[in-house]
């Protein structure tokens, strides 16, 4: 069994969902909440009496807190699997994917409610195989299916490039990074580790120092000199053993040395690439302190702030001389939803000024829509006029409408903020 977190509650996500309040069926018969989800192939034949791999997350709204756990079920003669959930005392949103031979699918996020008995699920497999992998690597893979695509990301200090990926061994993520034109990052001093620390916001993963050509000395893979260190404090010799020729930053930014099949990488499945050569849209000047990321694509700088509600977010962002996010096409939101992940997220739209023109904070117009089923959110009481604001939710990052006293007008603790740099010159014009 795999598993991730000790304070693990199952839920659920779907590709057909249909929710079920009946009692009294044989699967309810313990009173435990429960998922009963149906696996086909892509031509709809069921997949019957088969061992599956099943992999199930979930997390808090404010991102505070969550996990997963992954075990084997075995579908019937009918091609259906019951799982039981761990009753929560508060509503969360789940992810649920399941492998079968190296086919994958997944079911959208979604909330599972206290009280809420079972859910079922049509679930149908990929028709393109990938390469089959066993436990635990096949966890790590399904973990890495679920999160939405890893972008590449500027750091406004350096100009250098970087991206979080999913790999089951240090092995795959250099050959990841060489088809990339990339290496395994290259940390050179204590600023660059705070950035993407805070933008990545990683488990432990895998950093490009190595020994493996010359006992003792530590290279990187990029070539530079290595003029910045962080071993952690048990590690005698600067990390130097025999065995231990690969380095992994742990949780919390020190570094260990470990071995090819170390415990400590068993369950190990993210590293972070860095190139140079990434064009950036907008040439720009440096910004004041705190973690930004630039999107390559618009030159624009964009944070994550934790708040206390809408007002407190608007305030945050004109302290930094930001706004609230304006997404203004596809591919914007798709590398929001890489960087930053799902979850609740306060956002920039609005239709306080005029009912049902919604625009955004700092006035560019609506070129873009990615609004949800309202069906897939949590029953509101208030009518569409009372709803004058937006959140970007973890339903794969579709925006919801929110008044005060919504459930997720509540329950939404973070925002993103974004902002446009001066291109070089242009501030000193402007003077």
């Amino acid at each position: 069994m795999y598993l991730q977190c000790p304070n693990l509650k199952l839920g659920i996500l779907l590709g057909v969902v249909v929710f079920s309040f009946a009692v009294g069926t044989k699967v309810q018969a313990d009173n435990h909440p429960q998922i009963r989800a149906r696996v086909v192939y892509a031509d709809g034949t069921p997949l019957v009496n088969a061992e599956i791999y099943v992999l199930v997350v979930n997390s808090e709204f404010d991102a505070s807190g969550g996990g997963s756990s992954g075990s084997t079920r075995q579908t019937d003669a009918d091609g259906y699997f019951v799982e039981n959930l761990q009753g929560s005392d508060e509503d969360e949103f789940y992810m649920l994917g399941v492998a079968y031979q190296g086919h994958f699918v997944k079911a959208p996020p979604f909330i599972f409610h206290k009280g809420q008995p079972e859910v079922h699920l049509l679930l149908t497999l990929d028709d393109q195989a990938l390469p089959d992998r066993g436990p635990p690597q096949i966890f790590e893979t399904l973990e890495a299916f679920l999160k939405p695509p890893p972008v590449w990301v500027v750091n406004p200090t350096n100009g250098h490039a970087y991206k979080r990926i999913y790999c089951p061994d240090i092995m795959e993520a250099m050959t990841l990074a060489s088809a990339e034109n990339a290496y395994l990052v290259s940390i050179n001093d204590e600023a660059e580790e705070e950035w993407i620390l805070e933008v990545f916001d990683p488990d432990d993963f895998w950093i490009g120092l190595s020994d493996v050509e010359a006992e003792g000395q530590w290279v990187w893979a990029s070539g530079e000199p290595v003029t910045y260190t962080n071993w952690g404090t048990h590690e005698q010799h600067g990390g130097n053993t025999e065995m231990k020729d690969y380095v992994i930053s742990v949780w919390g930014g020190t570094w260990e040395a470990v071995a090819l099949g170390d415990k400590q990488t068993v369950f190990l499945n993210q590293a972070i690439l860095e190139k140079v050569d990434l064009p950036v849209k907008e040439v720009s000047n440096p910004l004041e302190k705190g973690i930004w990321a630039i999107n390559p694509e618009n030159g624009h700088a964009y944070i994550r702030v934790r708040c206390s509600n809408l007002a407190d977010a608007q305030k945050r962002a004109a302290a930094k001389g930001a706004h609230l996010v304006a997404i203004n096409d596809e591919a914007e939101q798709e590398w929001l939803s890489g960087l930053f992940g799902n979850h609740l997220y306060w956002i920039g739209l609005s239709d306080a000024e005029k009912e049902g023109e919604w625009i955004w904070q700092n006035g560019e117009p609506l070129t873009y829509l990615n609004w949800g089923n309202k069906h897939s959110f949590p029953r509101s009481t208030l009518s569409s006029e009372e709803k004058d604001n937006a959140v970007m939710t973890f339903m794969n990052g579709q925006w919801h409408a929110v008044g005060p006293g919504d459930p997720f007008w509540r329950m939404t603790e973070l925002a993103i903020l974004e902002k446009e740099i001066p291109r070089t010159g242009e501030a000193a014009e402007g003077k």
